[in-house]
């Protein structure tokens, strides 16, 4: 894979470590593969799940293409328009975390998010391959993440990426409170319309 380019099929995106959210769902006793529907209809179990960094929702953000990065910033082509630190993140034993579109949450089948996979795909009817998530390694700790977002100096033309995302993660001791990326009159990710 060239570039770390996501399809976003779906009003968000979201960052989680395979292992932490499993031991999540398992340690609340969740069984629903409706990752999404559980967390929208349990406002508790969503804020304690975004408490202990099983998972980080970046949304609502438009369905187009984005570029994403770990711990890197996007290259000298891309301005950055947005930044918004301090959102709790755990990587488990799996030592990798993925980043995909919330689609993804609909119907949650942790056999296909493996560490000896780079990324989880899909063709559409005229044949192009678009990317539905994304696995980077980072060591197994708990982080603060910052979100930076960006858009291209210079539009391209589709299938390229116009609008990314970078994921800065500080590694702490310990997760204290939380910021919950849903709370629009806070916090607002949609960098296609900045």
């Amino acid at each position: 894979m060239k570039n770390r380019q996501l399809e976003v099929s779906d009003y968000g995106l979201y960052l989680s470590s395979t292992d932490k959210i499993n031991s999540f769902l398992k340690e609340e006793k969740i069984r629903s593969k409706k990752i999404l529907s559980f967390f929208q209809n349990n406002h508790n179990k969503y804020l304690k799940s975004i408490g202990q960094g099983a998972w980080l929702p970046i949304l609502p953000i438009d369905s187009v293409e984005y570029t994403i990065e770990i711990n890197k910033t996007l290259n000298k082509d891309w301005i950055e328009v947005h930044r918004i630190e301090g959102f709790n993140l755990e990587v488990g034993e799996d030592n990798s975390l993925w980043v995909g579109s919330l689609s993804n949450l609909h119907n949650w089948e942790s056999k296909d998010y493996t560490s000896d996979k780079d990324f989880n795909s899909y063709e559409t009817l005229d044949g192009e391959l678009c990317y539905g998530s994304l696995r980077f390694d980072i060591t197994k700790g708990k982080y603060l993440v910052d979100v930076i977002g960006y858009k291209r100096k210079e539009e391209l033309e589709y299938p390229n990426a116009n609008f990314g995302f970078s994921f800065i993660l500080k590694e702490v001791e310990e997760l204290f409170g939380y910021k919950d990326p849903r709370e629009d009159d806070k916090y607002d990710f949609n960098i296609a319309e900045m």
